[in-house]
């Protein structure tokens, strides 16, 4: 009877190695030398594509914004220009520089309303001596409800101006005093 040597033990545990490695199909290596790892044994089957960790999904919701200026607006009358020599007279705002962003798809409209304010007397101005225009465009009479002052379909591709200058008419029958409208603006997405 013949008795088996026993392997060094450093032969043995490369051999037990590349056992673990290959999942048993040492064929095709040399004795002793396991394989290297990542390369596939001739004749075995193409390793399983790898499998997803993460998914990475953005979420981009569909907004309107507008930025707006952090300044008052006031009108110029002062003893030097008031009263004018005749009225009607008309007084101009300094512009207010916006700034409209859209990303969404659909139509949007962005729309103002101004409210007249009383004063301390209970006193107010009518909306309808106050004038806006939009961008240089033309004078447009305050009505009192909102007013659309730019729209437009799809997305801006980044901020886009938007420039309101304000007018106030005075007829030389208003008494003096603080007067004050409100301004509100609304920016919506269209179904």
């Amino acid at each position: 009877m013949s008795r088996a040597r026993p392997l060094p033990t450093a032969r043995l545990s490369a051999l037990l190695l590349a056992l673990l490695l290959t999942g048993g199909r040492a064929q095709g290596t040399l004795p002793g030398v396991p394989p290297l790892p990542g390369v596939p044994l001739p004749g075995s089957p193409a390793p399983a594509p790898a499998e997803t960790d993460a998914a990475v999904r953005p979420l981009i919701p569909d907004v309107i914004s507008i930025r707006r200026p952090g300044t008052p607006v006031t009108f110029e009358i002062n003893p030097a220009n008031y009263p004018p020599a005749q009225f009607p007279v008309r007084y101009l705002s300094a512009p207010q520089a916006f700034s409209v962003f859209s990303n969404a798809s659909r139509p949007w409209t962005v729309q103002m309303e101004v409210r007249t304010q009383p004063d301390a007397q209970g006193r107010a101005l009518p909306s309808q001596q106050l004038h806006y225009r939009v961008n240089d465009g033309p004078w447009t009479e305050v009505t009192g409800t909102p007013q659309v002052v730019l729209s437009n379909v799809g997305p801006s591709l980044g901020w886009l101006p938007l420039k309101i200058e304000f007018a106030l008419d005075l007829t030389g029958a208003e008494a003096g005093g603080a007067y004050a409208f409100d301004v509100a603006f609304t920016a919506l997405v269209l179904p």
